[in-house]
């Protein structure tokens, strides 16, 4: 959290001295707040611009619409977390001038893929060996989608031996025109782009991850925002969880992220996968017209 409340005032971004970084807050993204983020970008003029990708677009969004601009340009921007879709680096491109490339990474730092100038994303070998396999663990040819398995070649404080990410994804059957053969090439990804969440206060969220940080009786989590002024909690838990935990739940999503609205905390005995497997881990039910319109601040 680089601004910790959600009712903070601005500057929603920190200036890291010893790095030459400065960090901008993904929980503070608004319409309404949007001048201030223009505002960071100019007074520091960071050259390279890294972190969530639809932050990033909502960001450009909101400044395409608002007419706001940087005074520089920088460099490239490297965005990870969620699928960089063509509309997304189009519309990124447009307000920051500058050219989106995608990452492909994990938490877990046992891969690693980055876009090349091809638009292409190769897989470092050096940071991790990854695997696509099919249902039995056998590996798929290029071209058939398959589990992504990995073994991290980086992580010195957790090893993980052929560990199955929950992405699916396949290998290219052409060369990339980049001409870097020896960096396989991943042809897609598949279910990587999650919902966002609109806040009372006219924040845009992306990732949630940091509300289950510290609480090891939930196995697993899942956001779901029903309206404007109700946000659903659907989690699965073990024995000891208790009402303090669900406490630090509603504080986390309220005062922290989301402002006044109501958080109902449900035990659920599972959450649903989808038909490769996966969970979607933040759900947005709003109608899709008033979901454009509060993402510009119109609502």
């Amino acid at each position: 959290m680089v601004v910790p409340r959600q009712d903070a005032p601005p500057p929603y971004y920190r200036r890291n001295w010893a790095e030459k970084q400065v960090y901008f807050s993904a929980y503070h993204l608004s319409a309404a707040h949007a001048g201030n983020y223009v505002d960071g970008l100019n007074r520091y003029q960071p050259e390279l611009l890294t972190g969530y990708a639809y932050s990033h677009y909502i960001l450009a969004q909101f400044m395409l619409d608002q007419g706001r601009k940087l005074s520089y340009q920088p460099r490239a921007l490297v965005l990870s977390s969620e699928q960089t879709t063509p509309e997304m680096k189009t519309t990124i491109l447009a307000a920051f001038g500058a050219r989106a490339f995608e990452e492909y990474g994990a938490v877990e730092n046992c891969m690693l893929a980055t876009e090349c100038e091809h638009g292409r994303l190769h897989v470092n070998p050096d940071f991790g060996i990854v695997e696509i396999v099919d249902a039995d663990g056998q590996p798929v040819p290029a071209g058939r989608e398959g589990r992504i398995i990995c073994t991290g070649l980086a992580n010195r404080t957790q090893l993980l031996i052929r560990y199955d990410i929950g992405d699916v994804g396949s290998w290219a059957a052409e060369p990339c025109p980049c001409g870097r053969n020896h960096l396989p090439v991943l042809d897609q990804l598949v279910g990587r782009l999650e919902d966002v969440v609109i806040g009372r206060n006219g924040h845009v969220m992306v990732r949630f991850h940091g509300i289950f940080v510290n609480l090891p009786k939930v196995l697993e989590g899942q956001i779901v925002q029903e309206s404007f002024d109700l946000i659903r909690v659907r989690i699965v838990v073990k024995e000891g969880f208790s009402d303090s935990d669900i406490q630090l739940i509603r504080q986390r999503l309220r005062e922290e992220r989301l402002g006044d609205m109501q958080i109902v905390v449900e035990r659920v005995p599972a959450l649903e996968r989808t038909e490769r497997g996966k969970f979607r881990a933040v759900i947005n039910r709003l109608p899709k017209d008033i979901l454009a319109r509060a993402l510009l601040g119109k609502a």
